[in-house]
């Protein structure tokens, strides 16, 4: 089966969902978690929750939180595409505009049955979260990284040699609906064997340690509240 393609921003968020499940079952991100629980006050309790129940009722939370010039309208329920005149004056631009946010705002917060009561400011009560700005999200390697890391602290944290590899390639191979691998644990060709085991080479070995040490930064992020975070993928 072909590699999964992870593009929609449902799919980004659902990486961060499980990576923060993730978080949740190592003792070394409590601290972080405990810190960053205000944070993630509006998404509940993650543990033991299927993303597609919990993403019917947290969707409103997610979407843009910038100012971006768009060359298409965008879908998003969270965001409204104007067109701004470049030949009247900026002030008047900035009224206008103003009005018509208020207006959209007012009636988002409709349309999900929420209220403004207690509110400082109607933006706090939807399309609050955001991947880390300026990063750019690598879906089917930050999956990979998910899928490998599951299966690592599954297995207790152990050495990441031939045999943690082999039962990766083994788990995947055996799940029920989606029966891929990563590239990088696709047969090689330096693949030896040594007495009654096959023994993978250096260089496949140290890239599965370095998507388990991005892993790891991951996590790390994550339970800090950000997600994928800064410097996590190269």
């Amino acid at each position: 089966m072909s590699q999964p393609m992870i593009k929609t921003q449902k799919q980004n968020i659902l990486l961060w969902f499980r990576f923060l499940q993730l978080s949740h079952q190592l003792p070394d991100y409590k601290t972080n978690l405990k810190k960053s629980s205000n944070f993630y006050k509006e998404w509940g309790d993650v543990r033991g929750v299927k993303f597609d129940d919990w993403w019917k009722d947290h969707k409103h939370l997610f979407g843009s939180t910038r100012v971006n010039e768009v060359s298409r309208v965008s879908k998003s329920p969270n965001t409204v595409t104007v067109e701004i005149p470049l030949n009247q004056p900026v002030s008047r631009s900035m009224k206008e505009l103003k009005e018509l946010v208020t207006t959209k705002q007012e009636e988002r917060i409709k349309e999900l049955g929420l209220t403004t009561r207690g509110m400082k400011t109607k933006s706090v009560s939807f399309g609050k979260f955001e991947t880390t700005k300026g990063v750019e999200l690598k879906g089917k390697t930050l999956y990979e990284i998910l899928l490998m890391m599951e299966i690592y602290v599954d297995l207790g944290c152990p050495r990441v040699g031939t045999e943690f590899v082999d039962e990766v390639i083994k788990r995947m191979k055996n799940r029920p609906r989606s029966k891929w691998i990563p590239y990088l644990l696709h047969t090689p060709k330096e693949l030896t064997k040594k007495g009654d085991k096959m023994v993978y080479p250096e260089n496949t070995l140290n890239q599965v340690r370095r998507y388990i040490r991005r892993g790891k930064t991951i996590l790390e992020n994550v339970s800090k509240g950000e997600f994928p975070g800064r410097q996590t993928l190269r």
